[in-house]
């Protein structure tokens, strides 16, 4: 531990030895609201000077401390609320499960306090969490949490008209349906990305990217190897957006389409090297191309994903 850490420990020893010693001082008629008022503030000096000397670990543990008395002493739930974000942000360092109890706490203080902007925004941290950290919890795997957190978090923003944070997190449970759920939920991900298509043709500033949602959902439905509900998708699109059927997507996705309904494996081959060409397929199209081609490419059958050349 460097000198400045070591001094920024005592520092934060000496805070929070002084709010527990708030704490317990009594007057004539007990503890009052000003010794509780100083106690959290130490407690947050306490963080601060935890914080500075990179003891993120203490520094949450302090803001909880703190939380806890703006909640259940003074029911102050903005300070209530501030303070377990800043909990969880410290936790994130050193203890994901440890920032998601903050997190989760702080969402139920916002939402009671009808602050649902700010609620939805946390939310949104427990479902990144849950999804790049593997926690599994309650017999459920971090990917079902992380669905359920992403879940929660548009239902948050969708209740203050949050149109495009709504749609990044229903991207988001989309890709984690299709592309990490095990087994894989290609019919909800097909309606996702039907859905989140749909919506962009409401906008004049978004119906542009109406088709590359189209073409996912045309995939989800290949993926689970149902090739007529992709072709009827694809009719459905062309009625939906009149555009859909000459662009670059809607001439991929018919591409494919002929190619697997055919069992052509050059023909697919090919229609994903010329799109890849001209718009680079992003990783989640790859993943879900890979396991397309496995499934009409009997010679690659027992190959892993990373030796399916998909051109």
């Amino acid at each position: 531990m460097s000198a400045m850490a070591k001094a920024q420990k005592a520092k934060g020893e000496a805070y929070a030895a002084e709010a527990e010693k708030l704490l317990t001082k009594k007057s004539w008629f007990g503890s009052t609201s000003r010794n509780f008022e100083d106690a959290a503030e130490s407690y947050e000096k306490a963080a601060n000077a935890f914080k500075v000397g990179g003891l993120t670990t203490e520094a949450g543990d302090a803001y909880m401390r703190a939380a806890a008395i703006y909640s259940d002493k003074l029911s102050d739930l903005l300070s209530a609320s501030k303070t377990l974000n800043s909990a969880g942000t410290c936790y994130k360092k050193t203890s994901p499960a440890d920032a998601i109890k903050a997190y989760t706490k702080a969402v139920v203080v916002y939402t009671d306090n009808a602050r649902i902007t700010q609620a939805a925004k946390i939310q949104k941290e427990i479902a990144e969490l849950y999804e790049t950290e593997e926690i599994d919890e309650g017999g459920k795997s971090h990917i079902v949490l992380a669905i359920e957190a992403y879940e929660q978090a548009a239902e948050f923003f969708e209740m203050e008209g949050s149109k495009s944070s709504e749609s990044q997190c229903l991207t988001k449970i989309a890709e984690l349906c299709t592309a990490a759920l095990d087994p894989p939920d290609y019919v909800r991900g097909s309606q996702l990305y039907d859905d989140l298509g749909r919506r962009c043709l409401e906008s004049n500033l978004l119906k542009f990217n109406a088709k590359g949602y189209f073409l996912q959902a045309c995939l989800c439905h290949l993926a689970s190897g149902d090739s007529v509900g992709a072709s009827q998708a694809m009719a459905k699109y062309d009625s939906l957006d009149y555009t859909f059927g000459e662009s670059r997507e809607g001439k991929f996705a018919n591409s494919l389409i002929e190619a697997v309904e055919g069992y052509d494996v050059e023909g697919f081959s090919t229609a994903c090297y010329d799109f890849d060409r001209i718009s680079k397929l992003n990783p989640w199209q790859t993943s879900i191309l890979v396991s397309v081609k496995r499934s009409i490419d009997d010679g690659n059958n027992d190959e892993d994903d990373d030796e399916v050349d998909l051109t």
